[in-house]
């Protein structure tokens, strides 16, 4: 596993934004995506993963290889404090990647990727998920 960190950021990236101390990890999307479950069990999520993506590339890992272990170490849980009975879950609930891209910028090379979490509200992520109903006509206007 490749020990990857999300990059932290405001919520909106604008002149005003810099007086505002408070930054998170990631922030939850209102994209509508072709993804089973999305809005009632799964919420997207779009995150920078701050990585050396180069240096693994040139030993041979795919793209693909390189992002899921990325996701798999994000999805380990935090280890237990002592005496502790209950399992921790993860910090940003359970991960799996929907679609990346590679980039880089004065901070150093980076992620940018669209994430799906079991979690609706995390508070490492801006916002909150939306939900997403299947909305059923009444029967008065459905055609017979």
């Amino acid at each position: 596993m490749f020990e990857c960190a999300l990059r932290e950021f405001h919520e909106y990236d604008t002149i005003v934004a810099s007086s505002v101390k408070r930054k998170k990890k990631g922030f939850y999307s209102d994209c509508v995506l072709p993804i089973r479950g999305l809005g009632r069990e799964k919420w997207a999520v779009i995150v920078h993963i701050n990585i050396n993506y180069e240096k693994h590339l040139s030993e041979g890992f795919s793209k693909e290889q390189i992002i899921q272990e990325c996701i798999d170490f994000l999805n380990q849980s935090p280890p237990r404090k002592k005496y502790a009975k209950k399992k921790t879950k993860p910090l940003y609930g359970y991960l799996t990647p929907y679609r990346a891209k590679f980039k880089e910028d004065e901070q150093g090379q980076f992620i940018e990727a669209e994430i799906t979490t079991d979690e609706r509200k995390n508070k490492n992520f801006w916002r909150e998920g939306s939900k997403y109903r299947k909305y059923r006509m009444p029967s008065k206007m459905r055609s017979k």
